[in-house]
């Protein structure tokens, strides 16, 4: 700033009083409209508008068949939706950084492109390709964060990939480390009849310890494997589950 009243101090010395009070009024005027120009330049939108998953890849490029479509809803500000065909829906506000990096609190993204027909992101998983989407999603069920707990009556709802972030004992009993869950991978109905997998505390990802044969009665799942073992849904939405065994309570968060 005392550079700029320096040249306006130069400047006066050629103008009458009245022209300098004229310009310099001019100049102060500008100073809040640069300064909104520069914060507008800095924030970064994705094109508003619904999208649709249509092609999946591996981070090298290679396409893979999916089922779990992915839905996104981007909305005029910074706020957005989204979710897996028939799963739940996500709401929330984005962050999109300077270098392009989304994030959606529960899952981020580096966007590689985005323009009005197109939307393409990647993550260490792969490589995501959306197009505008124009069909019937809002069929789907919306469960808010203050709801009260919804019973688990269909397994579908349950499908994704769960880690647990905390445990706890009712009681003084521990943990038995051979039973230990790290998480979880729910498919729903295959032709194997196997609808999941639990995975031990040391099981590779190639080898969990436990199958899930059924979501039975009393929100239970039902499963076979290293032994046979029944797990309690205590709770699923919002992007947490909950499974209790033997007093010992799992908590499990959604991740992408």
């Amino acid at each position: 700033m005392h550079i700029i009243f320096g040249q306006f101090i130069r400047l006066y010395t050629f103008v009458s009083m009245r022209r300098f009070l004229q310009i310099l009024f001019i100049m102060l005027l500008m100073v809040p409209l640069t300064a909104g120009a520069i914060n507008r330049k800095k924030q970064k939108l994705i094109v508003p508008g619904r999208w649709r998953e249509t092609v999946r890849m591996t981070p090298d490029s290679t396409v893979t068949p999916f089922t779990d479509t992915l839905f996104m809803h981007f909305f005029a500000k910074d706020s957005f939706s989204y979710h897996y065909r028939k799963g739940f829906i996500y709401e929330g506000v984005y962050l999109l950084s300077e270098d392009s990096i989304l994030n959606l609190g529960t899952a981020s993204y580096k966007v590689l492109s985005r323009t009005t027909d197109e939307l393409v992101m990647f993550n260490a998983k792969g490589i995501y390709r959306f197009v505008t989407d124009s069909s019937d999603t809002v069929k789907t069920i919306v469960l808010r964060k203050n709801d009260s707990t919804l019973p688990v009556t269909n397994i579908d709802i349950m499908i994704g990939r769960w880690t647990v972030y905390k445990r706890t004992a009712d009681g003084p009993g521990r943990i038995d480390p051979d039973e230990n869950i790290r998480s979880a991978y729910i498919t729903g109905p295959s032709s194997d009849g196997r609808q999941g997998f639990i995975y031990g505390t040391s099981d590779p990802d190639s080898q969990p310890s436990w199958f899930i044969k059924e979501l039975g009665g009393g929100q239970s799942l039902n499963c076979s494997g290293k032994n046979n073992r029944t797990l309690k849904v205590v709770r699923c939405q919002d992007g947490e589950m909950i499974l209790e065994e033997n007093k010992i309570k799992y908590y499990f968060k959604m991740y992408q």
